[in-house]
């Protein structure tokens, strides 16, 4: 049991995948497209601990963007968090503060995302364990997008 338990709160390790998310209000389906990538390269909520209102998630990515990849509404970079719908994730970033998501402008690079979880932890929607991806969206018009790369899901649970 112990094991499993500490398997489970791997920062990099995921039963599954999602295939749909939820950006701010709107749908968008994942389609990823060979070439596109994204990783997490340093997290700073530790293993096995689950965060709390005053938690920052500072995360460190790398992405690249396939050449083959255009888009006229650009490129972005989100946190996303499992809600209770298996079929959605959703973040709250709208606002002044909205560090949920990073426009990105080169096809590689690396990025630092921040993100207060107080914006999120007490809704409704959040799914425990809390769980949350970083994908690589390609905008396709104001508001809407395509997952085009994703991490495995980072789960945030206590361990014994």
């Amino acid at each position: 049991m112990k094991t499993a338990l500490r398997a489970a709160c791997s920062p990099l390790l995921g039963l599954a995948l999602m295939s749909f998310t939820q950006r701010d209000t709107a749908l968008t389906q994942t389609a990823p497209t060979t070439g596109n990538t994204i990783k997490l390269l340093a997290l700073n909520q530790p293993p096995c601990s689950i965060p709390t209102d005053e938690s920052v998630i500072t995360a460190k990515l790398a992405y690249h963007i396939a050449e083959q990849e255009q888009s006229e509404y650009g490129f972005e970079v989100s946190i996303k968090f499992q809600g209770t719908d298996p079929r959605m994730t959703f973040s709250m970033s709208r606002g002044p503060a909205n560090t949920g998501n990073i426009k990105v402008t080169s096809k590689s690079d690396t990025l630092t995302l921040t993100y207060p979880m107080a914006t999120i932890l007490n809704n409704p929607r959040l799914r425990r364990p809390i769980t949350c991806y970083f994908y690589l969206h390609r905008n396709t018009e104001p508001g809407r997008s395509v997952v085009i790369a994703k991490t495995p899901p980072i789960i945030f649970a206590e361990c014994q």
